[in-house]
């Protein structure tokens, strides 16, 4: 078996000068000539078969010695893109001009009674060319019809037209057959067919012939430039010799005579009409020409084809942004506003799942918004980071491969084979992200694309390969290639979901103005509250005192105890409001973060409650000291009271006892705190009456009370829901595990410090 060929071999292949191999095909006579003096400088060696004399005879001479008198002078009035038909030794030739090298170059093409036709029904050729293109509709069928008249005029067994892809392999979309010889349609072909230097020549020069594979090199004389030492640049000449590498491909292929025309989109080469024929058949050059007309034509339509269906797909991609960024969008989050339009964003680049980092979605222990089908939020997180190391050209990257690039998500192929990723912030990792899977493929090639050539054995010369059988390939691990229109979109999208955070910035502010508006009028009640309305409830008490020591005896039992009722009920509406104050501006607290002492804290807490506390019985559990950590100690300070004296208010069998705790980093939780991931957790227990699961949240309600209002020494029942307002300002949380009859445990967190 034949070892395989690397790229470092193929290589080889891509440096071959084809345009300096130092000879012509033997079809015509080309010579060069200096401008000012017009003294024969280069010949090929078969010029005495129709010039009548050598190259010996020639070089240094005087052009006007070798052509006939004013034959030059009307090839340079008609130099052009075509031939010129001019008579030399009584024989008609086609005549093409062209400059290199500082020299003029004139070749000379005998024409034979058939071509002489040609030459005159050139226009008439041309027009059989380009009438069917005028029928056609669509792509495919204007490649056939394209096909078909070139293979009309030229008689060749096989004309293809060959498309490259983005690697520049090519593939066959349409063909036009002898009966009788194989057929190339639908196959591909690697690269290394057409090296690196012969597309080159294929953008300058549209039109090469090789009339006879088997026919020998003439060569030039002398084979190198005085000046330069080395031979004349025949890039621009018709009857240029082939690489011999290239020769010995077609006739591996059965091929006598190839032909074959460029086809140009924007400049650039789009592919190729590629014409076979099993035998030695040349083309005039005014057939030549008219197949270019033809090329150029082609290539005009299908850019107007292509054209038309990327303005198509434009609009369509246009009109999905500006649904993306109507204004009403705005009023949500822009997470929420993008996520009511998932459908639009996948359609927006042909994806299956998008991806999107926004805000505060950005931090690495955040979830991204996914939509469609998607890697997992750990694995887009991973990705994330990934790109943000990344230099992003244009910020954007887009594979069809991207396990190739990032190993990680290589076994993700069914979600995530292709990413066009676009970065949103360059500060800050912000990220649009669009999936595709793969695409499972067979790909049938003319031959193995692995070993398009082989060593020749004892030698470091390339062959190519033999055989050009269907050799089919499974593809996978690859999406469908992202197109330039899908980066342009995804690269819109951006400056559209600009527009809908600038406009969700812009909510924001107006709703701030609101709620500085409605904390100002909250103030104001809050003063109301504070005097006004507490101002009558001293009254009530005021006098209510009074009552109970002017006219006390006299009012009886009764009286007395519906004096006291009213007393009782002027001091809990007086706590209510004083309550109801305090919650209400805990939302515009600005909080005094300091390192705090817990035990210290918790300390003066129980100094504070000691009282209360002995009156009670109850014995207070510090099974260890309460570790440092930043917070507002004033604010915690009150959320440990709470908690303290709850947990000792709410106990009726003996012994009486409140443990206070903490969890720390690494040590065993309970199952209530296993989903916890603060380092710190704090708690306190108590033997007490417990909480009924139903009631675990409507215990931190503002005035929910489970109990009458004078049961187990009274309160507001708003306690709890300023411990757990304080606790959240913090950053942390307050929650209950209990049940009844089996005490309660308060648990809490604190956040780990201001945010900057």
């Amino acid at each position: 078996m034949s070892p395989s060929v690397s790229d470092a071999d193929l290589s080889v292949c891509d440096r071959e000068p084809i345009h300096l191999l130092g000879g012509i095909q033997p079809r015509g006579v080309l010579v060069a000539f200096r401008k000012d003096t017009e003294a024969v400088a280069v010949v090929s060696a078969n010029a005495a078969a129709l010039l009548g004399a050598g190259p010996d005879a020639l070089v240094g001479q005087p052009l006007s010695r070798v052509l006939p008198h004013g034959l030059l002078a009307r090839v340079e009035a008609g130099a052009g893109p075509g031939p010129v038909t001019v008579e030399v030794s009584g024989q008609r030739c086609s005549a093409l001009l062209h400059d290199s090298d500082g020299l003029r170059v004139l070749e000379l093409e005998p024409l034979s009674d058939e071509d002489a036709g040609a030459e005159e029904t050139a226009l008439s050729a041309v027009q059989r060319l380009v009438s069917p293109l005028a029928r056609a509709k669509g792509t495919a069928a204007l490649l056939q019809e394209a096909a078909d008249a070139v293979r009309e005029v030229i008689g060749y067994d096989r004309v293809m037209v060959y498309r490259f892809h983005a690697d520049f392999h090519g593939e066959v979309l349409a063909e036009s057959v002898r009966e009788g010889v194989d057929s190339f349609m639908g196959l591909h072909f690697p690269a290394s067919d057409i090296p690196v230097q012969a597309r080159a020549l294929y953008t300058r020069h549209p039109v090469r012939l090789i009339a006879d594979v088997d026919a020998k090199v003439v060569g030039l004389v002398p084979p190198l430039l005085p000046g330069t030492q080395r031979p004349l640049d025949l890039s621009g000449a018709a009857l240029r010799s082939v690489s011999p590498v290239h020769l010995e491909y077609l006739r591996n292929m059965g091929v006598g005579a190839s032909f074959s025309v460029s086809l140009l989109k924007d400049g650039q080469l789009w592919g190729l009409m590629a014409c076979h024929h099993l035998s030695p058949r040349k083309v005039s050059a005014a057939r030549r020409q008219a197949c270019e007309v033809l090329a150029r034509l082609l290539s005009l339509q299908l850019a107007a084809e292509e054209r038309g269906l990327e303005a198509a797909a434009q609009a369509r991609r246009a009109s999905l942004l500006n649904a993306l960024v109507m204004p009403k969008l705005g009023e949500r989050t822009p997470a929420r506003a993008l996520d009511a339009q998932a459908p639009l964003l996948m359609e927006l680049t042909n994806a299956h799942g998008v991806a999107l980092v926004l805000g505060a979605s950005a931090g690495p222990e955040a979830s991204p918004l996914l939509l469609g089908t998607t890697p997992s939020a750990e694995e887009v997180r991973a990705l994330v980071a990934w790109l943000s190391e990344r230099e992003l050209p244009d910020d954007a990257l887009h594979v069809d491969r991207l396990g190739d690039v990032y190993p990680p998500l290589a076994s993700r192929a069914d979600v995530a084979a292709g990413l066009l990723a676009v970065r949103l912030d360059p500060a800050v990792p912000h990220f649009a992200l669009w999936f595709r899977p793969e695409v499972a493929r067979t790909v049938s090639w003319a031959g193995n694309p692995h070993k398009p050539v082989r060593p020749e054995p004892g030698h470091e010369r390339l062959r190519p390969r033999v055989s050009f059988d269907v050799w089919r390939e499974e593809t996978r691990g690859a999406s469908l290639p992202w197109s330039s229109q899908d980066l342009e979109a995804a690269r819109a999208l951006k400056g559209a979901l600009v527009g809908v955070v600038l406009r969700h910035a812009e909510e924001l502010a107006r709703l701030s103005r609101e709620l500085a508006r409605s904390n100002a009028e909250l103030d104001a009640f809050g003063g109301t509250v504070a005097h006004d309305l507490k101002e009558p409830l001293r009254g009530i008490l005021q006098y209510s005192s009074f009552l109970q020591e002017d006219f006390g005896p006299a009012l009886g039992p009764d009286g007395r105890a519906q004096l006291e009722a009213l007393t009782w009920l002027a001091k809990r509406t007086h706590g209510l409001l004083d309550d109801l104050f305090e919650y209400s501006r805990l939302g515009r607290l600005e909080l005094s973060w300091e390192v705090t002492d817990q035990q210290a804290l918790v300390e003066d807490v129980l100094t504070t409650l000691g009282a209360r506390l002995e009156e009670g019985r109850v014995e207070v559990r510090l099974p260890r000291r309460l570790p440092t950590l930043a917070c507002d100690a004033v604010r915690i300070r009150q959320v440990w009271a709470n908690l303290i004296s709850n947990a000792a208010k709410y106990q009726t069998a003996e012994p009486r006892w409140v443990e206070v705790g903490f969890l720390g980093p690494g040590e065993t939780r309970t199952e209530a705190a296993r989903h916890v991931t603060a380092p710190y957790l704090f708690y306190v227990r108590d033997p007490g009456i417990g909480i009924a699961p139903q009631f675990h949240e409507a215990i931190f309600e503002l005035f929910r009370r489970l109990h009458p209002a004078q049961a187990y020494g009274g309160g507001s029942g708003a306690g709890l829901a300023i411990a757990r307002r304080l606790v959240s300002l913090h950053g942390g949380a307050l929650w209950v595990d209990s049940a009844p009859g089996r005490g309660s445990t308060f648990y809490f967190t604190l956040g780990e410090g201001p945010r900057s």
